[in-house]
């Protein structure tokens, strides 16, 4: 048999296999479908690029500003200057460093998806 006839014969068998027309189905799918990022990065949001920038920066920014205003009105009312505004300046560092990688898409927001489940265990041998 020519080497071409045979390759024909093996497309012919592979296409009655469900699973590779299972996959074959799939793949045009995925090829139709438009592709979106995943993680919630910079472009799911929608916002152009100085857009979200600006949001980043924001977010950074409330953060250090948050915590340098609670930190100050704790020194005010228990007369602990500077403690309160150091040690709350440098949480609010924290969370707006935080927040930034969340809306960089670095770090997932543990609230966003629900509860989380345990992963399933098998053991060696079964499927």
């Amino acid at each position: 048999m020519p080497p071409m006839a045979q390759d024909d014969e093996r497309l012919d068998d592979a296409g009655s296999d469900p699973r590779l027309k299972a996959l074959g189905e799939k793949l045009a799918e995925a090829r139709r479908a438009p592709s979106e990022p995943e993680g919630g990065g910079p472009q799911s949001s929608g916002l152009s690029g100085f857009g979200q920038a600006m949001k980043v920066g924001s977010e950074f920014v409330a953060g250090v500003i948050v915590g340098f205003v609670i930190g100050y009105t704790i020194d005010r009312l228990f007369g602990t200057t500077p403690w309160g505004m150091i040690v709350f300046l440098l949480l609010g560092f924290a969370a707006g460093t935080l927040n930034v990688m969340r809306a960089a898409g670095v770090a997932k927001d543990p609230f966003a998806a629900g509860p989380r489940s345990a992963p399933e265990r098998t053991r060696d041998g079964e499927d």
